[in-house]
């Protein structure tokens, strides 16, 4: 309806309001806002602990932004680890019976087993009557020897088998926190300080501003954290990948250790990179990669794409934490190498992915 000048006048007073509220919600992190301290294991890996049950039985969990569920060992699988947790529905006098069976497949590695429901913890928040998968059967080759005990999905709601609910949703839906927003800080050189951040962003991780790139429309065919760079660089120049309508697609994903894509087009990335040398002597001399999103260039030198990993003698190699994966369709994936460099925000309110230089 038509306003009167005092009208729009106090219209535009609110909405100055609600978007420094907005703001100040993103930027700040105040001290009852949940927060996961997290492992480095080698800058290949990071977990942190979820907590399940009355009382709390506590796991150890890799948050995942690239899946959608949360599973945990149940005390009646057959083949997982003699140790680490596992989830004794009856000693939780919280625990509600699901039944339904769940199966999970990962680019690599397999589980399956039966949902169940109980009061979940994270960061020091509860969820009540959460909606997770308790594993019977996992793939040992994979899990077996893994430092982590389950995997908890941060991954887009449409991704979720089964369509349980997101721990965010939950989050925010039960009055936990205001913002459907989390953001991860990953250091490196396995140093302390890894942290995932629920309901904003913390501004002791990162310095300058964030640049945002909208989560890409293929998302709602490919249900990942989507988005689309216009250009990938070695050394300045462009590999000449990226379609120039779509760009190229790239997940952004705290579950894979490497920056991966499609094998063609790694190959044209790897190339003018060259070897790396096995005993680091040459990581000095490699050229910078530069990622083009959203109108700004993501530079990620050698000390960030090159995995410095330990053998079974305990002497340090170096590799290319770069590889080619041919998924079916053509998409990348920002992992950890990329997310040490980019204090990262993934934000379902407003559809984006912010990346800010991280304090490492």
């Amino acid at each position: 309806m038509p306003k009167t000048i005092e009208e729009m006048q106090a219209a535009s007073a609110r909405r100055l309001q609600r978007f420094s509220l907005m703001a100040e919600s993103v930027t700040e992190n105040p001290a009852d806002v949940p927060n996961v301290p997290l492992t480095d294991l080698q800058d290949a890996e990071y977990y942190g602990e979820v907590t399940l049950g009355t009382p709390a039985q506590s796991f150890l969990v890799i948050y995942d932004t690239g899946s959608s569920n949360l599973w945990v060992p149940s005390k009646d699988c057959t083949n997982c680890k003699k140790t680490g947790g596992r989830y004794d529905s009856s000693k939780s006098s919280s625990y509600a019976k699901n039944g339904e069976s769940f199966a999970l497949q990962y680019g690599t590695g397999s589980c399956k087993g039966f949902l169940s429901t109980d009061e979940t913890g994270i960061g020091g928040a509860t969820i009540h009557n959460f909606t997770f998968g308790e594993v019977t059967t996992e793939a040992a080759d994979v899990f077996g020897t893994a430092p982590f005990d389950g995997i908890l999905g941060m991954g887009p709601a449409k991704a979720a088998v089964d369509q349980v609910p997101m721990p965010m949703d939950q989050l925010v839906s039960q009055g936990v926190i205001t913002a459907n927003i989390f953001s991860c800080f990953l250091s490196s050189n396995q140093s302390k300080g890894s942290t995932l951040v629920l309901g904003g962003v913390d501004s002791q991780f990162y310095s300058g501003d964030f640049s945002y790139v909208p989560v890409a429309k293929a998302a709602a065919i490919l249900p990942y954290w989507l988005v689309s760079a216009s250009d990938i660089k070695v050394g300045g120049e462009s590999i000449k990948a990226c379609n120039f309508l779509t760009g190229c697609y790239m997940v952004v994903d705290t579950g894979t250790s490497v920056l991966a894509g499609p094998t063609s087009a790694v190959n044209k990335l790897i190339e003018p990179i060259g070897n790396v040398s096995a005993d680091c002597s040459n990581i000095n001399s490699l050229p910078t990669l530069t990622v083009s999103m959203g109108g700004k260039d993501f530079d990620l030198g050698p000390e960030f794409y090159v995995l410095r990993q330990t053998d079974s003698n305990g002497a340090v190699q170096c590799v290319l934490g770069i590889e080619g994966v041919d998924a079916g369709v053509p998409i990348w994936i920002l992992g950890d190498p990329f997310l040490r460099k980019y204090y990262t925000s993934w934000d379902k309110d407003q559809d984006r992915v912010g990346f800010a230089l991280a304090k490492q």
